[in-house]
């Protein structure tokens, strides 16, 4: 995710000289270099994923909304639901890293920004009623444990965003 952030901020033209080229009749146009990176922003947005992370086996995950820090999930269910323009690999979703924290990334569907965008919140919203979320018991009830009740959001997302 770093090298991301530093290809975006390298990418990003310094000055206006950078960003623009004065053409032999003295016209100012954008430099070839800038309308590349542009046009690559602009493809990011056509070309969204809405993506979910599910757990490869039953254990507890990392969950930054519960009292716990942590949540117990079962082989399969949902842990989390994102969006990413740049792909599993650049997004920091290696093989390595998913086998590592045992999950699994699942793609969706794909569109732009706007449509995948309003999915991925109608997900994270709905997952309150998501049957394997309804399996669990109240918190505060008889049956409920420190890191097993009902969410309102999944564990690996702390808003709808």
């Amino acid at each position: 995710m770093l090298a991301i952030v530093l290809f975006i901020y390298l990418a990003i033209p310094k000055d206006w000289q950078d960003a623009t080229t004065t053409n032999e009749d003295g016209s100012v146009s954008l430099s070839e270099e800038w309308e590349k990176t542009i046009a690559e922003k602009q493809e990011q947005y056509a070309q969204h994923e809405l993506y979910m992370l599910t757990a490869i086996n039953a254990g507890y995950f990392l969950c930054k909304h519960c009292p716990t820090g942590k949540f117990y999930l079962n082989l399969g269910e949902v842990y989390r639901y994102g969006t990413t323009g740049i792909g599993q690999n650049k997004r920091g979703f290696s093989r390595q890293w998913l086998n590592d924290k045992r999950l699994n990334f699942v793609i969706i569907m794909k569109g732009d920004i706007a449509t995948v965008k309003a999915e991925e919140a109608a997900l994270i919203g709905g997952y309150a009623i998501l049957p394997e979320n309804l399996a669990r018991p109240l918190a505060g009830s008889t049956k409920a444990k420190p890191y097993w009740y009902r969410l309102v959001l999944p564990a690996g997302n702390n808003s709808l965003d």
